[in-house]
């Protein structure tokens, strides 16, 4: 997408090879935020499509698909399978709460080197609990981009979800315009901590074309698999204690139940986090974030899992179509664009991002573009 914007939002990194934190002031904050313009001369929309066994689909035309703009039909310009070089951020949650599967993760350093970039690619690695860390800016070296996912360090508790994507975002802008901008977040479907809203963050996403790939981590799989700790036993030897009441501990079951849940229709929740509505609440913010942006969420429930789902986000990436417009239907008043692809063939599935925010003024989290009365429903 092309625009014209008056101050951007490349802010300088705080963050140098060594893994120390981002200044959060320099992070978040700004003297001039940025200011769009509502002066957009192409969209860029990458999909794929798949058959019905789930096989990509590469061999596609131009006159194969109709695209509508908040439901008009738009002339497409072009389509072209993409081949472009990737500028990719990889964001690892480090929380000790995933301890016990961060082993996983960094077995998949050569995955993401031989698999996914590609050998015009370029990566960096960040990893994120209360604070987000720096812990290698972008390169093609392949051995400084698998040392960096090997030499991950636990941290707190917090998991600092939005502010790690926003940081990815604003590290791939600084990229060549002609790459390819992907985020591999891999974490917890959960957003604590932050400083700034995740709607930011997918809005800033959704404007510059970045493509979310999330790959969710089971948090009692990583408890059950945590080494326990040793502990002094605080009951004297020869002293019997009554068991607790039945239903008191929590079972395996019990916490499966309390940690996975399943978002009926996540499309109403994207338009709105982008929009700002206030009281906006979800269970699951990766999900949001990938449907969102035209990436997939994948959800590994074992070891070998992690791995798998890298090699098919770089299979994903492989497959990609890139589909441009011009709209001819913007206005002045700021409204979020609902983009939707179709082709003729029942049996083929199209993806991609569900639209892009386009207006004269950035919106603030909780802050509604327009009354809610008024809102057409989308």
């Amino acid at each position: 997408m092309r625009l014209t914007f008056l101050a951007a939002l490349c802010l300088p990194l705080a963050a140098q090879d060594d893994g120390s934190a981002f200044d959060p002031e320099t992070l978040f904050e700004s003297d001039q935020p940025a200011i769009f313009m509502e002066d957009i001369d192409e969209v860029t929309v990458p999909l794929t499509v798949r058959g019905p066994k789930g096989v990509y689909i590469h061999d596609m035309a131009q006159s194969d698909f109709t695209l509508y703009d908040n439901g008009k039909e738009q002339k497409i310009t072009s389509l072209d399978l993409s081949f472009l070089p990737i500028s990719m951020t990889i964001c690892v949650q480090t929380s000790d709460r995933v301890e016990g599967i961060l082993g996983d993760i960094r077995k998949t350093a050569y995955l993401f080197t031989e698999l996914v970039l590609g050998e015009h690619g370029e990566a960096a690695v960040l990893t994120f609990d209360s604070k987000v860390k720096l812990l290698q800016d972008f390169t093609d070296d392949t051995k400084k981009i698998e040392k960096a996912l090997k030499t991950m360090r636990i941290g707190p508790s917090a998991v600092a979800l939005a502010d790690a994507t926003y940081s990815a975002i604003r590290m791939l802008l600084k990229r060549p315009q002609n790459h390819r901008k992907i985020i591999v977040v891999i974490s917890e479907s959960q957003n604590n901590g932050s400083r700034i809203g995740l709607g930011e963050s997918l809005r800033t996403a959704q404007l510059y074309d970045i493509m979310i790939y999330p790959v969710r981590l089971s948090t009692l799989s990583a408890r059950l698999r945590r080494k326990p700790e040793q502990r002094r036993d605080p009951i004297p030897p020869g002293v019997i204690v009554r068991p607790t009441m039945p239903g008191a501990a929590a079972t395996p079951t019990t916490l499966m139940q309390s940690r996975f849940s399943i978002t009926p229709n996540v499309i109403p929740i994207v338009i709105d986090l982008v929009r700002g509505v206030k009281n906006l609440v979800f269970n699951n913010p990766l999900e949001v974030l990938a449907d969102g942006t035209g990436g997939i969420d994948f959800s590994p429930r074992t070891s070998s899992g992690v791995e798998e789902s890298i090699i098919k986000i770089g299979e994903d990436i492989r497959s990609q179509y890139r589909l441009t417009y011009s709209p001819d239907n913007l206005n002045e008043k700021g409204i979020y664009h609902r983009i939707e692809v179709k082709t003729p063939y029942d049996r083929l599935k199209v993806r991609h991002r569900v639209g892009y925010f386009h207006g004269p003024n950035p919106m603030l989290d909780g802050e509604p573009v327009e009354p809610l009365a008024t809102r057409a429903e989308q």
